[in-house]
């Protein structure tokens, strides 16, 4: 599912981009291993958490994590991978995007300012 949604993620955050919003993006890895997660993460041109027990801790924290990672994590989770967790300059949830059960048609829960309508 990951692989199939990054077309679309790649053109939101190129229309971004190109509309002068600022969109940052941190790669949290679900990959089989640290070597895949760094290809991904360089691949997606993202910021990239270490893997391990630091992106653990965020998914822990976000409730967010592949199904195979259910015997390590736990089954308390609202979302498999992809998804997208967006966050304000506070750090605080702003949105939940479920990307695993939505695809693409997530990227439109991307919250917007009401005044502006921009994000």
């Amino acid at each position: 599912m990951c692989t199939s949604f990054e077309p679309s993620l790649t053109e939101f955050l190129q229309t971004a981009k190109d509309s002068g919003k600022e969109v940052e993006l941190i790669y949290v890895p679900s990959d089989r291993s640290p070597e895949n997660a760094l290809q991904r993460g360089k691949a997606l041109g993202m910021a990239c958490v270490p893997y391990g027990e630091d992106a653990d801790k965020i998914k822990k924290e976000f409730r967010v994590w592949a199904g195979s990672e259910s015997g390590k994590l736990g089954t308390d989770r609202r979302s498999g991978v992809p998804a997208i967790v967006v966050l304000d300059s506070k750090g605080d949830e702003m949105a939940f995007l479920a990307a695993e059960s939505q695809g693409p048609a997530a990227l439109k829960s991307w919250p917007l300012d009401e005044e502006t309508g921009v994000w």
